[in-house]
């Protein structure tokens, strides 16, 4: 009689013991996730030594009441082109990195209006792919409104966009220069063209009155690029597809030095 007591007492301590290792949050090693993913995609630089020393971190979110952490790491010694990571990591500590790419890479932002570049190797992948895969791979993909909130967060609090209205336009008849020898040069009107037309994609989108989760285009000033979350003007259900467009602002020059 004892020793069947001991054995049910044995593996009754087995099995708290185990079920509470399976719901405890373990740390999740940064390292590693930046050293894969910059193995996964050569266009990320990668350092000498620990990539965690090449890339610095330079912003921390956290969703308070779904807890759950958003990180922006970036190359410190890109000159012409600040390579970025997004590391998500949910209530438990798994992650997923996701890389945050310059605009040289048009196939990876899958731009409107725009076509890849020829001599420009192809990522084989989008950013909404990716973004979908982390929500995926992570469990966070329970609603839409979680996907939302998720991508709200990255693109005011850890990216720091702004929201653009409809009486934004005045602050697209400017045209940002950059210098990118891996582009081809490209002419200022062109690019004045393509901003507006880009412009008024983005309106026939927005319907702040009507869907509220249409109205989200978020312009990134840092990387000449704006984003929106489109839904084709439906409201917005549990199931509902997340599409992402990437508009590619700005113009494409050479600049030499002697």
């Amino acid at each position: 009689m004892k020793t069947n007591i001991k054995i049910y007492l044995t593996i009754l301590l087995f099995t708290i013991t185990f079920c509470g290792c399976r719901n405890t949050k373990v740390e999740p090693n940064i390292e590693k996730a930046i050293n894969d993913l910059t193995d996964k995609f050569t266009q990320l630089p990668k350092g000498k030594s620990k990539q965690i020393d090449f890339y610095k971190l330079i912003r921390t979110v956290i969703i308070g009441d779904k807890n759950i952490k958003l990180q922006l790491y970036s190359a410190i010694d890109s000159l012409n082109e600040h390579q970025q990571i997004i590391l998500i990591i949910n209530p438990i500590g798994k992650y997923y990195a996701i890389p945050f790419l310059t605009n040289t890479y048009f196939d990876y932002w899958n731009f409107e209006f725009d076509k890849p570049i020829l001599n420009v190797k192809k990522t084989n992948t989008t950013f909404e792919t990716e973004f979908i895969k982390a929500l995926d791979t992570l469990n966070l993909n329970d609603s839409i409104e979680t996907k939302n909130m998720i991508f709200n967060e990255i693109m005011f609090s850890l990216i720091q966009c702004e929201r653009i209205s409809e009486s934004d336009s005045s602050k697209f008849e400017s045209i940002s220069l950059k210098n990118n020898n891996k582009l081809p040069v490209e002419d200022e009107d062109s690019c004045y063209k393509r901003q507006k037309r880009n412009f008024e994609a983005i309106l026939k989108v927005i319907h702040p009155l009507e869907y509220y989760y249409n109205y989200c285009a978020y312009w990134d000033r840092y990387n000449d690029r704006i984003y929106q979350l489109d839904n084709n003007g439906k409201v917005f259900s549990k199931n509902s597809k997340f599409k992402i467009k990437v508009y590619r602002m700005g113009c494409n020059t050479h600049i030499f030095t002697l």
